[in-house]
């Protein structure tokens, strides 16, 4: 038994973590919080609302995990939600296809089209791992779980994939809240729900699991010279921009550049002031709840691997033996994407 394992074995026996419905044979990526589980999990809870509601003056709501089908369309999550996904031809188990590639191969997939995917399997002949056989084209599953509301299932939803969108349908009365003044910032902690195609990364990757997001809004001309950021500029940060990804001349050491963010905002690797704060405060929470600083960085996502509302995005990325760079915060200038969109969809007017 290796250090992980031992790890998950101490945590069930001391009642941090159980699989769940487990006399019933288990159901990946699901799990159960037991006593001590469940406070270390409100203690984390607890400090993340100190750092967002209690320090940033963010207020909290509390929105519906069931999600009617025109708002997730609206939002861009019915086309955009997606992993590869690769199916056995003999036995039918299905895998994600980036996942069973960097596990036979020493390769990062980050990025990669469904055709570059294909070809990574049929270069290295990579088979199935449960029976050896050939797997079929590589397509794309949409993540989010359907459902439906009232009787007969006439009216299409889903289980809700984010607790950001919660927010943005009842940015109208947030903004009369805040007096309509700018700018302002809304938190969400809940339930979230991601139909993952073979979660086995223990509690990384989970089909259902508590999600805790701030949405920040601000005049966009004021991104630039953000009042806040004048208290954390000096702070230094290991950065792995998205032009030293891409550099093939640099080793893996030499890509991850330690920097001030006031440097990484002069130079053009962080977009702006507004977007380097939150990364600040995003630190911030992780060395509170006690994250080794020698095992974290933040990367920036590439451009074909941008999330559609994004303009720029940076994770805190956690370093694991196991699974090695785990992403863990998501840190992006979503602009005003989401507001337009349930704008044009909704008829209703989402300006201040």
């Amino acid at each position: 038994m290796d250090k992980y394992d031992k790890i998950i074995d101490l945590t069930k026996r001391r009642g941090f973590l159980w699989n769940s419905f487990e006399i019933y044979g288990g159901i990946a990526g699901f799990f159960d919080y037991g006593p001590l589980g469940a406070i270390l999990k409100n203690n984390v809870i607890n400090t993340w609302r100190k750092h967002y509601i209690v320090n940033e003056g963010f207020y909290e709501i509390d929105s519906p995990t069931v999600t009617p089908y025109e708002v997730l369309k609206a939002s861009g999550h019915v086309e955009n939600f997606t992993d590869p996904l690769v199916e056995c031809k003999d036995c039918l188990e299905s895998f994600r296809a980036d996942h069973i590639i960097e596990e036979n191969v020493d390769v990062d997939t980050e990025g990669k089209t469904l055709q570059e995917l294909q070809e990574m399997i049929e270069k290295n002949n990579i088979r199935c791992p449960k029976c050896g056989g050939e797997f079929k084209e590589v397509s794309t599953f949409n993540l989010m779980f359907a459902t439906s509301i009232g009787p007969g299932g006439k009216r299409a939803a889903f289980m809700r994939p984010e607790t950001a969108q919660g927010i943005f349908i009842q940015f109208k009365r947030i903004s009369q809240f805040f007096r309509n003044k700018l700018p302002f910032g809304a938190v969400q902690i809940g339930k979230a729900y991601r139909n993952e195609i073979s979660p086995r990364q223990g509690v990384i990757r989970l089909r259902e699991f508590t999600q805790a997001e701030g949405e920040f809004f601000i005049d966009s001309r004021k991104k630039e010279n953000f009042e806040k950021f004048e208290s954390v500029k000096d702070m230094v940060l290991p950065l792995l921009s998205g032009k030293n990804q891409e550099d093939e001349s640099l080793s893996s050491e030499e890509k991850v550049v330690k920097m001030s963010l006031s440097d990484a905002v002069k130079n053009g690797i962080i977009a702006h002031e507004a977007i380097a704060y939150y990364i600040a405060v995003t630190k911030k929470f992780l060395m509170e709840i006690g994250i080794d600083e020698t095992k974290l960085r933040f990367r920036q996502h590439l451009p074909n691997e941008m999330a559609h509302y994004a303009a720029d995005c940076w994770d805190a990325e956690l370093y694991t033996d196991r699974y090695g760079w785990i992403e863990c915060v998501g840190v992006a200038d979503r602009t005003n994407y989401d507001l337009l969109a349930h704008m044009k969809n909704s008829g209703d007017d989402l300006s201040v």
